[in-house]
């Protein structure tokens, strides 16, 4: 199964005293990868590999992965979610015209015991592209911005992060609309102060239409000075 990597996947771990014995913790993580995908400099979409390793307990010293067609990379630790979130943000270079390879990618993860553990993922070739912002403005009372944009073929729901530089200031969970428009309220982004905000809007692709499960994810992105 394949979960939405932005919602981090930590199982809290609870010691129980019954009987004076501790719970024997486990050494377990959850793999995942899917299509992102953006538009270069030129407008036209390109595509790359993301993954994410989450740890249901911590203590992950390191992860490799080898990708079907043999290429192999090591995937970075959360500075954040120290030992239990690894994954790779990839970078404008990393973008193709063609579609990462599909098929079955092997994680070797190593835990901090230095337990050995192999994890599989699939990844099919399906894609969506991404959005087409209309337009990102302040509203007429100057209370909120709004986004707007065309619907994504086949996204199934969308998701928005407002970034002042490399800070992240807003980032919404999972949403549907009828009418592909989002406001978010100047209060919100005040306490980041006068400059230049990024809007990233993202469609999403879900395996199934019950679940968080991802197959892909498009990202777009406009800039406003507030």
């Amino acid at each position: 199964m394949k979960k939405l990597h932005l919602l981090a996947l930590v199982a809290l771990i609870m010691l129980g005293l019954s009987g004076c014995e501790k719970a024997t913790v486990q050494n377990e993580a959850f793999v995942d990868v899917f299509i992102k995908s953006i538009a270069n400099a030129q407008g036209m979409p390109v595509y790359a590999a993301q993954h994410t390793v989450i740890s249901y307990n911590g203590g992950i010293k390191s992860v490799s992965i080898v990708s079907p067609d043999g290429a192999t990379m090591q995937l970075d630790g959360d500075p954040i979610d120290t030992g239990y979130s690894f994954y790779n943000e990839p970078a404008e270079t990393d973008y193709l015209t063609t579609l990462p390879a599909a098929g079955i990618y092997t994680y070797t993860v190593t835990f901090d015991d230095n337990e050995v553990k192999t994890y599989t993922n699939s990844l099919s070739a399906l894609s969506i592209l991404p959005a087409n912002i209309l337009s990102l403005q302040k509203s007429a009372d100057g209370d909120s911005v709004y986004i707007s944009w065309a619907s994504v073929i086949n996204a199934h729901a969308y998701q928005l992060k407002v970034l002042k530089g490399a800070t992240q200031v807003i980032a919404t969970n999972p949403f549907t609309v009828v009418t592909p428009k989002v406001g978010i309220p100047v209060t919100s982004l005040n306490s980041s102060g006068a400059g230049v905000y990024t809007f990233q809007l993202s469609g999403l692709y879900f395996e199934s239409t019950t679940t968080y499960d991802l197959q892909a994810k498009s990202t777009a992105k406009m800039d406003i000075t507030l």
